[in-house]
């Protein structure tokens, strides 16, 4: 029989698989983050928040110089897609690269936020599109080929929260450290991992026909 256009609607929508980053090219980007001296030392702090906490462009642009609990190591966020309250292990890596562009190269002026533009009055680096441009300098700094896919913090979340997988990470730790409410939603995440989609296939049953009685 034909299905009627009202049925359709309820298909289950197909979800494509999502971009990430391979271990190696993480490596390659590290590497250029750390000997470039093509890139800005507040790029290279923004960078390696993205790239190795899986933060949102939104929450790197909001970060404030409150929110840095040197003491304890620690990087208090409060998600502004869900208000939702995570702390970030302050690693040696992005405490040292924060450091050298607080007291190098940031603009000697009051302001609330870590991260401020380039240009006068020096406002707050605010937007997707400016750190979506600076990890897309960083990538190609670093010889890693677009291969059609995205730029910004999306790939680099995504491959954050891949990478984590791989490790073994358990799911709701990564919905944690990502800031998801429902673990679920960390679980489009296995879609960026072939070895443990694999364990999520059906096995092909054996022989082609049905047993004649």
């Amino acid at each position: 029989p034909t299905r009627r256009s009202s049925d359709l609607t309820k298909l289950p929508r197909s979800r494509r698989i999502r971009d990430t980053y391979t271990d190696a090219e993480y490596q390659d980007s590290r590497k250029c983050i750390d000997s470039s001296d093509q890139i800005s030392l507040r790029d290279k702090a923004i960078a390696l928040l993205a790239i190795d906490t899986g933060l949102r462009a939104v929450d790197i642009s909001h970060l404030q110089l409150k929110d840095i609990d040197w003491e304890h190591d620690i990087i208090h966020i409060v998600q502004k897609k869900t208000g939702r309250t995570i702390n970030i292990p302050l690693s040696v890596e992005i405490g040292n690269a924060m450091v050298d562009y607080l007291l190098e190269e940031r603009p000697k002026i009051e302001s609330e936020y870590v991260f401020l533009s380039s240009d006068p009055p020096f406002p707050r680096l605010s937007g997707h599109t400016p750190i979506r441009h600076l990890l897309k300098k960083v990538m190609n700094t670093a010889d890693i080929e677009a291969n059609n896919r995205i730029y910004g913090t999306r790939i680099t979340r995504h491959s954050y929260a891949s990478r984590l997988l791989r490790k073994g990470i358990p799911i709701h730790v990564i919905a944690e450290a990502l800031g998801h409410a429902n673990p679920d939603t960390t679980m489009i995440y296995i879609t960026t991992d072939d070895e443990n989609m694999s364990k999520c296939t059906l096995p092909i049953p054996k022989g082609g026909h049905r047993d004649e009685k």
